[in-house]
């Protein structure tokens, strides 16, 4: 992606929902993924710290579909938060396509140094359809977020082959796949 990515028009729906969505306590990061997307952090209902994208929505797609990222983390993990956020931005600016939902994209190495954090999967949030759908004033739907989960090799491979669903129950928790520096939730 360059320094400078280049942005179609959006809808303002996007940045309120963002902003609404992490209320008032949200902080904007200074640097920005490519130079124009706007990395916001905050609580929702006293869960986890999730850090949200303002503007992938505006990187054009082939299909027109637009979407904003979210990552939840565990304390002092922003970084690989937005390291997430600036891969699938990237897929995105480069391939013109939203992320699949469901479906890990994995990488041969460790995208995190030091962790097994090797894959991302984009999924629904824990809090539906209130976080996942963005809606214009009149209700219309104009797209949507989708959230960033940070995967062991592993753990990709049983999503592939049980789901999402599967995964977080056989973690315990969704708060058990937040660690980033965790060990496998999966044997592998």
């Amino acid at each position: 992606m360059s320094q400078q990515s280049p942005l179609s028009p959006g809808s303002n729906a996007f940045p309120e929902h963002v902003f609404t969505i992490l209320g008032e306590g949200l902080q904007v990061q200074e640097k920005r993924i490519g130079g124009s997307i706007m990395v916001a952090a905050g609580t929702v209902n006293d869960g986890p710290r999730t850090l949200m994208t303002a503007g992938a929505s505006r990187l054009p797609t082939y299909d027109g579909s637009h979407v904003e990222l979210a990552v939840e983390v565990a304390p002092d993990q922003d970084g690989a938060a937005v390291i997430a956020m600036q891969h699938v931005c990237n897929d995105i600016f480069t391939n013109r396509r939203t992320p699949p939902v469901e479906s890990p994209w994995r990488n041969p190495e460790p995208f995190l140094t030091g962790t097994q954090i090797n894959s991302i999967v984009a999924t629904g949030s824990r809090w539906g359809a209130e976080f996942d759908e963005v809606r214009e004033p009149d209700g219309s739907l104009v797209g949507h977020v989708r959230t960033l989960r940070l995967l062991t090799d592993a753990e990709a491979q049983f999503v592939t082959e049980h789901g999402w669903a599967a995964l977080v129950e056989h973690a315990g928790s969704l708060d058990a796949l937040l660690d980033v520096e965790r060990e496998s939730t999966v044997a592998g």
